[in-house]
């Protein structure tokens, strides 16, 4: 294994939401608080950029040069090609999308969205985590939470894993892929204080669970049980999501960032917000595409 090298010197505010694209051969992902999606081709080492009009908190890949994303206004189809906006669901219903933004969000091997919430900036306990489907349906599927994160299913499809940042927990659910439930949550994971919080996680092909310490620096690999693996560190302290990339799918990208950084942490950290690489020589799994 590598150790992490700078893939695309990109000081991102709030990186998030690394998306590989199989038939494109790119990898996708936001900055958060300064509104915008990325595109990485590793081999021309082209990078692309699109502003988008509100908070974009994950992307899922769609087809038809679409991608499906998680906003601070819901749920949305963003058309990368004339950058248009289409908004699908608002799934709090009620209004208070202003204070509860979209977050973390993944599509599962059954074609669907799901996306789970935050309250920004208040962080009160009020969150949920949402099914989209493919008929526009919204299913609230888990909740309160305060911030939702590490969305990510075992290769089999029988464990669902989503974890609450804000208190350190990281879960497993029984899946039942065909219906799109969750049953029997259990913790899977509990990190110390001091160690970092829970933020992206992915699954390789091995069923290992790879999951960002946020404010801790590293992206740790547990097995199916939860046990620790491995460890990789980073030189920056704010590692956001991991995700599985290039041709053979063991590139390991990791998004960071630097929100509320003054001079003196950049001086300390000079590539907070890069988008980071790592050679696993450990097979992931390919995105599924929302509707396939």
């Amino acid at each position: 294994m590598s150790e992490p090298y700078i893939a695309v010197k990109q000081s991102c505010i709030l990186g998030e939401s690394p998306v590989w694209s199989v038939a494109e051969q790119v990898l996708y992902w936001v900055d958060i608080r300064n509104p915008m999606i990325y595109r990485f081709d590793p081999v021309s080492g082209d990078v692309k950029n699109w502003r988008i009009q509100t908070e974009i908190g994950s992307i899922g890949l769609a087809g038809d040069g679409r991608l499906i994303a998680g906003t601070r206004m819901g749920i949305a189809y963003i058309r990368l090609n004339d950058n248009s906006f289409e908004e699908l669901a608002d799934p709090e219903g009620d209004g208070r999308m202003n204070t509860v933004r979209m977050n973390d969000g993944k599509v599962d091997r059954q074609g669907r969205f799901w996306c789970g919430g935050m309250d920004d900036p208040s962080y009160s306990e009020v969150a949920s985590l949402y099914r989209f489907d493919l008929d526009h349906s919204v299913h609230k599927m888990e909740g309160p939470v305060t911030i939702s994160n590490a969305l990510c299913w075992s290769p089999d499809n029988s464990v669902m894993y989503f974890a609450d940042s804000r208190i350190r927990t990281m879960w497993a659910y029984d899946f039942d892929a065909v219906a799109g439930t969750i049953e029997n949550r259990r913790v899977f994971l509990e990190i110390a204080e001091g160690d970092g919080v829970p933020d992206g996680a992915t699954v390789d092909a091995e069923g290992f669970v790879w999951v960002a310490h946020m404010r801790g620096g590293k992206v740790a690999r547990y097995d199916p049980a939860g046990k620790l693996e491995r460890e990789i560190a980073f030189p920056v302290s704010l590692t956001s999501c991991p995700a599985f990339g290039g041709p053979e799918l063991t590139t390991l990208y990791v998004t960071t960032a630097s929100s509320k950084f003054e001079a003196a942490d950049f001086e300390r950290e000079p590539d907070a917000g890069a988008l980071f690489a790592v050679e696993t020589h450990v097979k992931g799994l390919p995105e599924p595409v929302f509707g396939a």
